[in-house]
């Protein structure tokens, strides 16, 4: 497994809330790299599960609130947080003030997921069916797991 080095630079803002900034692609299959912006009041992903990566989130700008296993956290600016494989957790950003946060996932490859699911949901014209994105989500490890939204 051979890697060189690269510099990743985010593309010009396209409204998504993840870019990827560098995948398994670039980085020999060890890491994902990201980058989340988060505007104010925004829900992020419902409580779940990864059953084969760990993840990051380090937090540039704003507030992230974070749920894990223990407790309710607000992470501001500075705060790294690590959420280990099989640890369910759910983050959003609660607040009046965009969040800007960077993402490590390990191993890579996860990016692979969020492809998947912009790919289908560029092609609706109708709302999207939940059965078909929790199926995506489960080719890639995702389990959601029971528990109230953040938002």
């Amino acid at each position: 497994m051979s890697t060189s080095a690269f510099l990743a630079r985010r593309d010009a803002d396209q409204g998504k809330p993840w870019q990827v900034l560098a995948g398994a692609g670039k980085t020999g299959g060890l890491v994902t790299f990201g980058e989340a912006r988060m505007p104010p009041r925004t829900a992020g992903p419902s409580k779940h599960v990864h059953t084969r990566e760990d993840e990051a989130i380090y937090v540039v700008a704003g507030e992230l609130t974070v749920n894990d296993v223990e407790a309710r956290h607000q992470a501001s600016p500075g705060t790294l947080i690590w959420l280990p494989r099989g640890e369910p957790h759910a983050f959003a950003n609660l607040s009046d003030e965009p969040v800007w946060a960077l993402g490590i996932i390990t191993p890579g490859g996860f990016e692979q997921m969020f492809a998947e699911q912009e790919e289908y949901l560029a092609g609706l014209t109708t709302p999207p069916e939940h059965e078909v994105l929790m199926a995506i989500s489960a080719k890639y490890g995702i389990t959601p797991v029971d528990g109230p939204s953040l938002i």
